[in-house]
């Protein structure tokens, strides 16, 4: 009968290449420095338990590794990936109602199996590693164990490489805050910058002005009534469609919420990496040219760059302040009392961003009851014959779609019967896409594994009393566009006169040019996803 292993390099090697294993197994790529690491704290971890000799101590050496364990497993399972900064940046700013909605919403038999078996080899670890009594293998694991302290004191205390050091989302926990500005410092950058700014702004059309600039979350444009889904999930927008301009290329740079509208709302964009932090906003921009500004928001106010943006608004109202925080269900329509308050201030000039939830993460939280109308088996799917919790999914996301065409469509009614403004502009696009199953196994959005529908966005432009801004629209909406042009798609809405303004990358005017080298995650979006969604929807 075999006996039952007792030396705890085995157990250390267990624990922390667990968690690799199926990194390697649901990712495309794990980076070199990862499989180092992991193998590098195993002899570590197996020194310390040597030397302390006690369970208790076993427990507390691995039990840090044993936590990232079950993060770095339930990302690569659900999304495909390993930990980034980028991602931890999202997950820095998500609030704990979205964190037990992304729990709900990914929860599976399959994933508590991994969970439990990394808990079990844990267990194991503690019960039965021993003392290495063989004086080989004692001095191979005190001598590389003590070398490799060494090595990862030198690389976090004196190189600051924390990443490809301390393995998974341990290692990028202190790389991503040590990288990161906090809300306040980021506020008073953005104050310093715009009292040291030379750049002067000048509204031309000196007509009374209303615009409405809406973000959604997480819209792909393909499930979309209005972009030819084959669903009507957007009944009220179709039916105002002889009045839209809809864009029909138009794309994220990024598939997160916070790299994609840091350049979106800035003058930065994806290409030339300028520091965002030290670029003019788009409420910088209408401030400068005498709008008054409304930053309406149904998301989290703790999210850094967007609220740093949001803090230069004349007034800037979070719903979820409303409710404390901790209403999950916030449906968008809540915003529309807010909204109202802005349209029937007396200001002869005023810009309006809204920051909508529309179908994040838990697609069945985002809509009323009323709007559960999408329940049958007539999805398009990456498959013949998806699971009934694919199906159910997709289901929901359709149904979010639908509620967010009655918010947008509310919004629009209320902006034609605002009585104090000759012009009036409303526009409709979204910080990035979402992949439902239909052209991966993957549900929701990621920077591993990006799929053409976590980046295609809708843009849709309603006006009135402005035909020449209409015109040139008309004229460019079927020509490439990327959302980290939006600043200057902004200036040319609000009409204003700048010299930050750059006409070519500005869709509202003649002078526009068609962005067809649109770089996404370092691959050609034009050449790569563009190609996957024309075969996913042949």
């Amino acid at each position: 009968m075999h006996r039952i292993p007792t030396n705890p390099l085995f157990w250390s090697l267990a624990v922390f290449l667990f968690p690799l294993l199926i990194e390697v197994s649901y990712s495309d790529f794990v980076r070199e420095g990862e499989y180092n690491s992991r193998i590098g704290w195993s002899f570590i971890t197996a020194l310390l338990i040597t030397l302390a000799n006690r369970r208790w101590a076993t427990a507390l050496v691995l039990l840090p590794f044993m936590l990232g364990g079950i993060a770095d497993i339930g990302y690569a399972y659900t999304f495909g990936g390993v930990f980034t900064t980028a991602t931890l940046e999202a997950v820095a700013y998500t609030d704990s109602s979205e964190v037990a909605e992304f729990a709900g919403a990914y929860a599976s038999v399959m994933l508590f199996s991994l969970y439990g078996i990394h808990w079990l080899l844990y267990a194991g670890a503690i019960y039965f590693s021993k003392p290495v009594t063989n004086i080989g293998w004692r001095r191979t694991i005190y001598s590389l164990g003590i070398l490799l302290i060494i090595v990862v004191s030198y690389r976090t205390s004196v190189m600051g490489r924390f990443h490809d050091t301390i393995p998974g989302v341990l290692g990028t926990i202190p790389s991503y805050y040590r990288g990161a500005v906090s809300l306040e410092h980021e506020v008073e950058l953005r104050k310093a910058m715009l009292a040291s700014t030379p750049v002067t702004a000048s509204i031309k059309d000196k007509r009374s002005q209303i615009h409405i600039f809406v973000i959604g979350e997480s819209l792909n444009r393909s499930h979309m009534g209005l972009y030819g889904y084959h669903r009507d999930t957007t009944p009220y927008l179709s039916a105002r469609q002889p009045e839209l301009v809809t864009f029909t290329d138009a794309i994220s740079s990024h598939a997160q919420t916070q790299a994609s509208l840091r350049v979106a709302l800035t003058a930065a964009d994806s290409e030339n990496g300028h520091d965002y932090r030290q670029a003019l906003s788009v409420i910088d921009l209408a401030n400068l040219a005498g709008y008054k500004t409304w930053w309406i928001s149904n998301q989290q106010p703790q999210r850094a760059t967007i609220a740093s943006i949001a803090h230069q608004a004349d007034t800037a109202h979070y719903i979820s302040n409303d409710f404390k925080g901790v209403e999950v269900r916030r449906f968008d329509e809540y915003l529309l009392p807010v909204l109202s308050q802005a349209l029937d201030d007396d200001a002869p000039h005023k810009a309006i961003f809204i920051h909508t939830m529309g179908s994040h993460a838990k697609y069945a939280n985002r809509y009323p009851e009323s709007y559960h109308q999408f329940t049958g088996n007539d999805v398009v799917s990456y498959r013949e014959d998806p699971s009934s919790y694919e199906v159910g999914a997709i289901n929901e996301y359709d149904n979010s779609v639908l509620y967010s065409d009655y918010v947008a469509e509310t919004m629009i009614r209320a902006l034609e019967q605002a009585e104090n403004a000759e012009v009036k502009t409303f526009t409709l696009f979204s910080d990035h896409g979402e992949e439902v199953y239909r052209s991966a196994k993957i549900k929701g959005h990621s920077p591993d594994n990006v799929t053409a529908n976590m980046v295609e966005i809708p843009l849709i432009v309603w006006s009135s009393n402005n035909e020449k801004l209409k015109t040139a629209l008309e004229n460019n909406q079927h020509k490439g566009f990327m959302l980290d042009d939006l600043f200057h798609l902004t200036g040319g809405i609000l009409g204003i006169e700048s010299g930050v303004i750059q006409k070519d990358k500005d869709i509202s005017s003649s002078h526009y040019l068609s962005n067809n080298q649109r770089i996404i995650y370092n691959k050609e979006y034009d050449k790569v996803f563009k190609r996957d969604y024309q075969t996913a929807n042949d």
